[in-house]
């Protein structure tokens, strides 16, 4: 009987263990299969996985149509003999005029709102960057006012003040390297080189046989590059090739106000 009694206490404690070692197992067991399904909800990319990246769409810039942005009103009454319908002054509102102080005249004599004039006095193709020019309120470099004023033509007429201090072979390149920009600024404006208009027969101040000249080259210039030249020299020339004086602004270089009409019917006729 004594045997029997010392038994049962290893028996229990057996038993006890073998309660505690089968919880464990069983808290093990549960424990590994939670962690298993939480990880499969956040499965991280394999080292050799490739992960894209889509980026935000964004819209497309459009150019504005050139069509001066700026609201100009075109006057232009009749005057000298000289005469616009509606649909040449229209044409003439979708232009601007870069230049150098005979065309600034433009706006000087009240032919052209400022706003569509970019020209001040000394300017040359070859230094037009280092000016810059008043429109629609602000001050801007050449480029940025074009921009601003998105024209559907833009005429330049400058050179008078390169051609004592440029070679043609020169002037011809300045001018491209300013074609070429502004096209590269404003792809859908038609773009113009108006010819140096005369000067007086008896001015010192150059020769009409090398306005001509420069006249020349520049026009096979700009038309071989695929751009466009106007003539408004010829219509200011009297029988001896220089200006005519009906057309002189007073020291036979610069011209008066009916010189401005007959630029502008010279650049709707062509352009036209």
């Amino acid at each position: 009987m004594k045997n029997k009694t010392s038994k049962k206490p290893k028996i229990i404690f057996i038993l006890i263990l073998c309660i505690a070692v089968l919880a464990a197992v069983i808290v093990r067991f549960v424990q590994s299969k939670q962690t298993a399904t939480d990880g499969s909800q956040d499965t991280p990319a394999q080292p050799n996985e490739t992960v894209v990246t889509t980026p935000t769409p964004t819209p497309t810039e459009t150019l504005p149509q050139p069509s001066s942005q700026i609201n100009v009103s075109i006057d232009l009454p009749d005057y000298d003999g000289y005469s616009f319908t509606d649909s040449q002054k229209a044409l003439i509102s979708n232009c601007a005029f870069v230049g150098d102080s005979i065309c600034s005249g433009l706006y000087v004599y009240g032919v052209l709102p400022q706003d569509i004039v970019v020209a001040v006095g000394n300017v040359g193709i070859r230094s037009i960057d280092d000016y810059t020019f008043k429109v629609n309120g602000g001050e801007y470099n050449a480029l940025d006012a074009l921009e601003v004023i998105a024209p559907k033509y833009v005429i330049f007429s400058m050179g008078m003040n390169d051609i004592n201090m440029t070679s043609t072979e020169t002037y011809c390149e300045n001018y491209l390297n300013m074609l070429e920009r502004t096209h590269e600024r404003l792809p859908q404006s038609k773009l113009y080189v108006a010819s140096i208009t005369p000067i007086s027969s008896a001015s010192s101040f150059a020769s009409n046989e090398k306005i001509n000249s420069y006249n020349a080259a520049v026009k096979q210039a700009v038309e071989a590059a695929g751009y466009n030249y106007i003539d408004i020299a010829t219509s200011m020339r009297d029988s001896s090739g220089g200006m005519n004086p009906h057309f002189d602004g007073g020291d036979g270089i610069h011209v008066n106000k009916s010189g401005y009409y007959s630029i502008l019917s010279d650049v709707v006729r062509q352009i036209g």
